[in-house]
């Protein structure tokens, strides 16, 4: 992250800060929605609730996300300071926020921070042999040895040895059913387990919900789950207070194909053949928060597991709704 740097141009008697970097699509959203308030506080930065939608403005300790205005920890301490919980934060211009605290009003200079924005390259994706890391992303996660926000072991996953009696087999069940649905097209059969993993487990983003986004993620570069996949849970996500605020935006973005560049970048690997590249940027999604990024790593190495069943027993390819959609019947692993 490039340091700040510049004038800035708040009134006097007002705290400023610079941002120093900014998704590409947020100075147009927040010039849709310029009133909101400061929603949630915590280490790494602060979420504002703008309408119906959230921004994060914070560090990029767990990546540079669709909806983020990032700076460095410095900065972030100190707007951690000045605002708090429900302070009103008015769009003043096109590159300008405003915090309206009491006693400490703070000017928030978007006008030098740079632009990024991160995609998953679909294209360089044909069929399951332009996965060139597969091995080594159930090697790495096999000798990582932490288990998923839901408890589910690494070793016991990948050897399919939970049994009925285990306390982790209904979360492996369900994600088993889940994946079966979207890979045949049984349309009926994708809510419930869909709904098992939303809003599953503690914190800001729930391991079930990380599990998703990954799921999202390996569908955006490979197109292979049923369209009905992403109308069910926008629907559900639209409608039904299921899961937490930062979560639900995560899970939004993530249907329309935006994710941090953690993810985006581990996508990208898996169809480059720069083995060494692939491991650096699996590990740092390993190493993201508490457990989100092992729970996101899980939902794409149980998608990709799930690809490989599907793939060699593909009785056809259809497309449905612009994407490749396979159409088979579940089998056991090779």
């Amino acid at each position: 992250m490039r340091q700040s740097s510049g004038f800035c141009k708040a009134s006097l008697y007002t705290s400023c800060l610079m941002g120093e970097e900014i998704h590409a699509q947020v100075a147009a959203f927040l010039s849709r929605r310029p009133i909101g308030r400061v929603h949630s506080i915590f280490e790494n930065g602060i979420n504002l609730a703008m309408e119906d939608a959230l921004i994060f403005v914070g560090t990029t300790k767990n990546g540079r996300v669709p909806f983020g205005i990032h700076m460095g920890q410095e900065s972030v301490r100190r707007l951690r300071f000045y605002v708090k919980c429900n302070d009103e934060v008015v769009v003043r211009t096109p590159d300008m926020l405003q915090f309206y605290h009491p006693k400490y009003p703070v000017t928030l200079d978007l006008s030098q921070a740079t632009p990024f924005h991160y995609e998953i390259r679909a294209s360089r994706y044909c069929s399951f042999l332009d996965l060139f890391h597969v091995d080594t992303l159930m090697k790495t996660c096999l000798t990582w040895g932490v288990p998923t926000g839901l408890d589910v072991k690494w070793d016991r996953f990948l050897a399919k040895d939970y049994r009925p009696d285990d306390p982790q087999y209904t979360t492996i069940r369900h994600a088993e059913q889940l994946l079966d649905a979207l890979l045949s097209g049984e349309v009926r059969a994708i809510e419930t387990p869909l709904r098992y993993f939303l809003g599953r487990g503690p914190g800001l983003t729930p391991s079930g919900d990380d599990f998703l986004v990954g799921l999202l993620a390996v569908h955006r570069l490979t197109g292979a789950f049923h369209p009905a996949f992403l109308t069910v849970l926008r629907h559900i996500l639209e409608t039904e207070a299921i899961t937490t605020d930062v979560s639900k935006t995560y899970l939004l973005h993530a249907l329309h194909g935006r994710f941090s560049d953690k993810v985006t970048r581990v996508l990208n690997a898996m169809v480059m053949k720069d083995a060494a590249y692939f491991q650096t940027r699996l590990a740092l999604l390993l190493q993201t928060g508490h457990s989100s990024g092992i729970d996101t790593v899980f939902g794409i190495a149980d998608a990709i597991m799930a690809l490989r069943r599907y793939e060699h027993v593909r009785t056809s390819c259809d497309c449905i709704g612009g994407q490749r959609h396979f159409a088979a019947s579940p089998r056991s692993n090779l």
